[in-house]
């Protein structure tokens, strides 16, 4: 030991100061290609040959790893510096229109997630279908066998809270399954004294609804430092009292670019203590156990549905022998019951309209910006109306990405049931759906 401590003190004085400058964040090394030009084949004929195959230069028996085939770089939504040749490497392209197309388009991206099997009714469906679910150790006192149980996984965005690097299973997205994960999930594959948490079904509804204002939050920051250039790169916007009686009259969104319409109030004032509740994103356990609905919201009318899918209607009439689109209107008083967090979802919907306003009038010519102003004020049915509309498609795609949001309302939407309910929508995006929905009969 004597020995030891004077090398340690050596080695700690040698030692370079950790630079400050990097502030605690790690820089990963930029994702190289392994791609590239693979030799022809050579023959394995003696005709026409002076010596054996295994003295050549590259042959495919002693250096066969000159063969493999590798996949270049995927392409980039945008290219902000111009390429640049990396010789032995290929460089990144950027995306062509109809890739860009294809990559802001929600359902896509869904159905491109890696597969992964439900533990409750053993279907492989893409894991944007799919709840993960990890073991977390109970806190135990001492001499008690230790204890875990399955809590949501990945559910939260991994900048807010990262995903854990244990053993996990997946479940469907579908709250009506975990009533049966105890007898369907194998428990014991997973960890030893594993059982499964109360509230389940709580927590993964609670999470599922942060995770939405987590891409709010997030998406707003990301249009803050992009300008708008083109109009139709608009990513949200309010529809006028005439936009939304037009919507609610025809049952259909007369927008080609929408893949949601929410319809989000702000919250009105408690008829007993004569105040509006604060926003906020994190709640208890509890607190949404015991979720107070006010009795002016409920008693009077019932809750409308979650979601409803209208069909999209615009100018491009589109192929006779394809199906219209269609686009979930959501209604925020049942995609978020509880208070605080419904006002923050309205607080974050309209912080992401003043940052489009902003960029809008960044854009706007010096001369024309006075008239703007004055045109501003608007009556009757010009106002705007409690229906705010998501758009994303090639253009949005540049400013900033619209799917992760999109996917979050869905997958919201798919928990709380509104995907397996007819049979007609179930069909389009998985065979052999016929079980899915003689349980949903026996359920509802």
């Amino acid at each position: 030991m004597p020995r030891l401590l004077p090398r340690l003190l050596k080695i700690l004085q040698d030692t370079p100061e950790p630079s400050t400058s990097s502030n605690g964040y790690t820089r990963y090394k930029k994702r190289v290609s392994m791609k590239n030009t693979i030799p022809e084949t050579p023959t394995f004929a003696s005709e026409g040959r002076t010596h054996s195959i295994l003295l050549d230069d590259a042959n495919p028996i002693t250096e066969g790893h000159l063969y493999n085939r590798h996949k270049s770089l995927p392409p980039r939504v945008r290219l902000v510096k111009p390429l640049q040749d990396t010789g032995e490497h290929d460089h990144p392209r950027e995306m062509t229109d109809e890739e860009r197309e294809w990559w802001s388009s929600p359902y896509l991206r869904m159905l491109a997630s890696p597969l992964r099997e439900c533990q409750i009714t053993r279907k492989k469906l893409p894991c944007d279908f799919l709840i993960r679910l990890a073991p977390v150790r109970l806190p135990t006192s001492q001499g008690v066998r230790e204890q875990q149980t399955l809590v949501p996984d990945g559910v939260e965005h991994p900048k807010f809270k990262p995903r854990r690097s244990t053993p996990a299973c997946y479940i469907v997205c579908w709250k009506d399954a975990i009533p049966y994960a105890n007898s369907r999930i194998p428990l014991r594959k997973i960890s030893q004294n594993l059982t499964v948490a109360p509230l389940l079904s709580v927590r993964i509804g609670y999470q599922l609804r942060l995770r939405v204002l987590q891409e709010l939050e997030l998406l707003t920051k990301r249009l803050a430092a992009s300008p708008l250039d083109d109009p139709a790169a608009t990513v949200l916007r309010r529809l006028t009292r005439s936009e939304w009686n037009t919507v609610r009259h025809t049952n259909s969104i007369p927008h080609k670019d929408a893949v949601a319409l929410m319809v989000v109030p702000p919250v009105n004032q408690n008829p007993e203590t004569k105040e509006k509740p604060r926003p906020s994103a994190q709640l208890d356990i509890a607190d949404i156990v015991q979720i107070d609905t006010d009795s002016s919201e409920t008693s009077s009318r019932r809750l409308p549905p979650l979601s409803i899918l209208h069909p999209i209607t615009g100018d491009d009439p589109g192929s006779a022998l394809l199906p219209n689109a269609q686009a979930p209107l959501y209604h925020g008083l049942s995609l978020f019951p509880a208070r605080p967090q419904r006002s923050a979802l309205y607080k974050a919907l309209c912080k992401l309209l003043e940052v489009e306003r902003r960029a809008r009038s960044r854009t706007l010519p010096a001369s024309g910006s006075s008239k703007h102003e004055k045109s501003s004020r608007v009556r009757g049915d010009a106002k705007g109306s409690h229906a705010f509309l998501l758009c994303s498609n090639q253009h949005t795609a540049k400013r900033a990405d619209v799917v992760p949001l999109a996917i979050a309302l869905w997958r919201l939407r798919m928990w709380e049931g509104q995907a397996y309910g007819s049979a007609t929508e179930t069909s389009h995006w998985e065979v052999d759906a016929e079980w899915r929905l003689s349980w949903a009969e026996q359920m509802y």
